[in-house]
């Protein structure tokens, strides 16, 4: 990947595409989740959940337009990738459906988060609205928590597969990157490390928050 620089007027179209595609995806993983969910609890949780991610691609979509490009063009180059991911990661239940959401999201929330540091500040204030919590952050928390506390066994199987939802969601983010110039070019190559290692202690700071392990 190259130096982080402020991005060409590309770059934010692309970012635009990807994050669309990933909003849009989750809808309707999010959807489907909450139909296939045992109890109403979980129904009502992942429906928030899905609701809240078709809002935040709406209004990605309609930032791609008032950019003048066509936003389902955008999303093209990044669809195979992430539809990949959900196939790798795909849950066996309701519960994992949320680990999933409150794991992998926040960890490829926080890695573009970081990728737009350096950009200006219009694009992160787009970026930071697409990613930010829909109201169910807090729900969601305490829904697994109490998994957790109620049932040791349930929680040791929740936190091995938070594990290998960190691996897929940074695998997911690194095929993109090098798959695509544009996107790559907002992580640079400076302080790859450090910006790892933050990800990673908020990762494990959000699994305390659930007494799980991963």
């Amino acid at each position: 990947m190259s130096s982080a620089v402020s991005p060409s007027p590309a770059r934010p179209r692309a970012l635009y595409g990807l994050l669309a595609c990933v909003r849009l995806t989750a809808f309707e993983e999010r959807a489907a989740d909450a139909r296939r969910a045992a109890s109403y609890e979980d129904k009502v949780v992942l429906a928030g959940l899905a609701t809240g991610a078709f809002g935040q691609f709406e209004r990605l979509r309609d930032r791609l337009i008032e950019a003048g490009a066509d936003p389902y063009e955008a999303m093209r180059p990044y669809q195979d990738a992430i539809s990949a991911f959900h196939e790798r990661a795909r849950p066996g239940d309701a519960m994992e459906a949320l680990t999933k959401v409150y794991v992998a999201d926040s960890i490829l929330a926080d890695l573009y988060r970081e990728a737009v540091e350096k950009a200006d500040p219009g694009t992160r204030a787009v970026v930071h609205e697409s990613l930010a919590d829909s109201g169910h952050a807090e729900i969601l928390t305490e829904r697994l928590r109490a998994a957790a506390e109620n049932d040791t066994r349930l929680a040791s199987r929740l936190g091995l597969w938070a594990r290998r939802l960190v691996g897929e969601a940074l695998s997911q983010a690194h095929a993109l990157a090098e798959e695509n110039p544009e996107v790559g070019a907002l992580f640079g190559d400076e302080g790859v490390a450090a910006m790892f290692g933050r990800i990673v202690d908020r990762h494990q700071a959000r699994m305390r928050a659930v007494v799980l392990r991963d």
